[in-house]
Order: structure tokens, then sequence, then C-alpha cells
């Protein structure tokens, strides 16, 4: 879960006295806040096992804390795994901390996109498409997931890893059609309204790769919608070709 509070001495005190009141074991989390900020942000992966409370229970009682700002439980659980849903950045003394920053993506794709174009793109689809394959190979014989629990797992583990964060807008899975969006999708923001065609190739590919071998099926996505053209999202059709 992710909690909103007052950055101040005694903060976390109250909210880890909260949790343990009702049993439930803390078993990992971050803390993300500045010097001198009136608020912060703690990450919370939580243990409910030995507690009656329910999650929303647990949301509204924090959320009475005179420390607590905010709270919302953000787990998406598939079957016997649950994936940290929460998207975040760090920051520290006003610098946000990062591997490898959007911009240095972007004159990477840049590069690509310019000196080898159609080629470019086709090599970041059929890695992409090699790698959702894989991905959802692993998904399947590792957790036994399958169709919309393999996809969302998929979608969920690169949500938490910052790649993008997802909403389904269509999934029929007797026409097998399916549409995506993607929001603040890495392969794309750094070209925001700065193209005049669609640049997600190497997320392309992974849905295709993904959608495919989840319903053991020849499906292809297509770009509808870019951020590089200047829209809100990157949407994406899912679906038999032709």
């Amino acid at each position: 879960m992710v909690i909103k509070g007052k950055n101040a001495p005694g903060v976390l005190a109250k909210i880890a006295s909260k949790i343990a009141e009702h049993g439930i074991n803390i078993l990992s989390g971050l803390i993300t806040a500045e010097p001198g900020a009136e608020t912060g942000v703690l990450v919370l992966f939580l243990d409910l096992t030995g507690s009656k409370l329910s999650t929303e229970k647990l949301v509204e009682e924090l959320k009475s804390l005179d420390v607590v700002i905010d709270a919302k439980i953000t787990a998406k659980r598939f079957k016997d795994i649950t994936i940290d849903g929460t998207s975040y950045e760090t920051f520290f003394l006003g610098k946000r901390i990062v591997m490898l920053d959007v911009n240095d993506v972007g004159t990477m794709l840049s590069w690509l996109d310019e000196t080898f174009g159609t080629g470019g793109h086709a090599i970041l689809f059929e890695m992409g498409e090699a790698a959702g394959k894989a991905a959802a190979e692993r998904l399947r014989k590792i957790y036994g997931l399958e169709g919309r629990d393999l996809v969302e797992t998929f979608l969920a583990l690169h949500t938490a890893a910052g790649w993008f964060d997802y909403e389904i807008v269509e999934y029929d899975e007797e026409a097998l059609k399916f549409v995506i969006r993607l929001f603040g999708n890495f392969e794309c923001v750094s070209f925001a309204d700065r193209r005049k065609k669609p640049m997600s190739h190497l997320v392309r590919g992974a849905l295709t790769g993904v959608f495919s071998e989840a319903y053991r099926a020849n499906l292809r996505a297509t770009e509808v919608k870019c951020v590089a053209e200047g829209d809100t999202c990157c949407e994406f059709v899912i679906e038999p070709p032709g």
C-alpha cells in the first residue's frame, strides 16, 4: 500500500503501531521524503494473513490518523503471485534518482529511427515479440497463469518496473480483440508531440508476443494512438492480423 503522510518525527511510529495493533506484519517498505517538505510517501508491502481486518478497513483506520493524509492499496493479485502496483519516483534534495534518464532512452531510439528507419522499427518489434513470448511462457510455467491473468500479470509487473501504467479499454476473449492504453510509456514519452507517426515498436512487439502466447493464437498489436503524435496515451488494438 501507499501512504501519504506528514513529514515529521514520530509519523512512521504511529503508522507502524496502528498496523501492528491488528496483527499485520510489515514485510518491506520504502520511505520517500525531501528535507523541508511538508509531506512524504511511505510504500509498504504487508502480510495480512494473521489479521481479521479487511484491506478496506485498514485503509479507513490509517486515514483516521492525524499524521496520514491519504492511503490506498496498490497490490494486484493473480493466483499465487502478488505484484506491487505502485509506480513512484524517488527524489532526494530535489534531484530525481534514476538509473537511465528517459531522455537518454529517447536519444538511443532517435538514433535508431534516423539511422535505420523502418528496418530499426522491425528489429525493435521482433525483439519485443520474442521477449513477450518468453515472459508469457515463464508466467505459465512458474505460476500456472493463462489468458487474462497472464496478460495482466505481465502488464502489472512492467508497471511496477516503471515502464508504463495501463488501462484495459476492451477485453473480448471470444472475438480475440483487445484494446489496451498505456500511460507514460517509456518508449514514447521522450518523443511527446514531436513525431507524425507512432513510436512504440518494442512495446508493441511485447504485447504481440504476450497476447499470442497467452491465447495460443496468431495475434498482432497495432498502435492507434501515441503520445509521440500528441495523444494523451499510447493505445494498442490487439487482434488477429488482416
